[in-house]
C-alpha cells in the first residue's frame, strides 16, 4: 500500500442480537432502531440457539436469522436482559458459546440483566459492570471476581459495555456507537431520534429508588 492509499472500509458491519426466550422486546427493537438509523451501514442480524421463532417476555415473538452456532463473524454482540434471563444462565449450550466470543476485535454489550449471561460466561471477570437495580443483589451473585458498580447508568471496561434496566440500554448503545464509529455520529443520532442521550456513565437517577449496599 503506498503511502496515499487508505485503508479499505468495509462496506458493511454486522450487530449481532442473541434472543432467547423471556428476551425483553424494548431492549431489542431499541438496539434495532439505533443501529438501522444511522448512515453506516450495519446488517442487523437476530440470532437464537437454533435459528427458531423466539417469544418475548411481552408475549410478542420474533424470527431469527440464523442459531448463533452458525455466526461466523460480527463486529458486535448485543445480549438483551428480559425475566428470560434466569432460566436462560443454565443453558449451558448458550453460557459455552458465549463464553467463546471475547475475541479481540468484537465489541460485546449487554443491556439491564443480561449482564447476568455476560457473568455466568465469565466475560466479566476483573471488569466493571452494572445491571438491573430492582434485582441488583440477585443479579450480581453470578459470575466470579466481578467488579459490579451499584450506581451507574452504564459501564465501559474495555470492549465490554453493560447497562442498567430498561431504557439505560438506550444510553449504554448510543455509548457503543460513540466508540465504535465516532462521538459526532452518536451526537447526531440522539438528536435524530430526539432522545437526551445520558453520555456520563455515573449519571444514575434511578439507582437511589432501589436499595442497594
Amino acid at each position: 500500500m503506498s503511502e496515499h492509499q487508505q485503508p479499505a472500509v468495509p462496506s458493511s458491519y454486522t450487530l449481532a442480537i442473541l434472543l432467547f426466550e423471556g428476551f425483553d422486546l424494548l431492549q431489542v427493537t431499541s438496539a434495532i432502531s439505533l443501529f438501522h438509523a444511522l448512515p453506516e451501514k450495519f446488517e442487523i442480524l437476530l440470532v437464537s440457539e437454533g435459528g427458531e421463532v423466539v417469544p418475548s417476555q411481552q408475549g410478542i415473538t420474533l424470527n431469527t436469522d440464523l442459531s448463533y452456532q452458525t455466526l461466523m463473524a460480527y463486529d458486535i454482540l448485543f445480549v438483551p436482559g428480559g425475566y428470560g434471563v434466569e432460566a436462560t444462565a443454565q443453558n449451558n449450550k448458550l453460557i459455552n458459546w458465549l463464553a467463546k466470543q471475547n475475541r479481540h476485535e468484537t465489541l460485546i454489550c449487554s443491556s439491564c440483566l443480561g449482564a447476568v449471561l455476560l457473568a455466568q460466561a465469565g466475560l466479566l471477570e476483573e471488569r466493571l459492570a452494572t445491571t438491573n437495580k430492582q434485582h441488583y443483589h440477585w443479579a450480581t451473585k453470578f459470575g466470579q471476581n466481578v467488579n459490579w458498580n451499584p450506581v451507574a447508568r452504564w459501564t465501559k471496561d474495555r470492549r465490554i459495555f453493560t447497562s442498567s434496566g430498561n431504557t439505560a440500554c438506550l444510553d449504554m448503545l448510543i455509548a457503543v456507537i460513540a466508540e465504535f464509529i465516532n462521538e459526532e455520529a452518536a451526537r447526531k443520532l440522539a438528536i435524530k431520534m430526539e432522545y437526551l442521550w445520558i453520555h456520563d456513565p455515573d449519571d444514575d437517577p434511578f439507582a437511589p429508588l432501589h436499595i442497594v449496599e
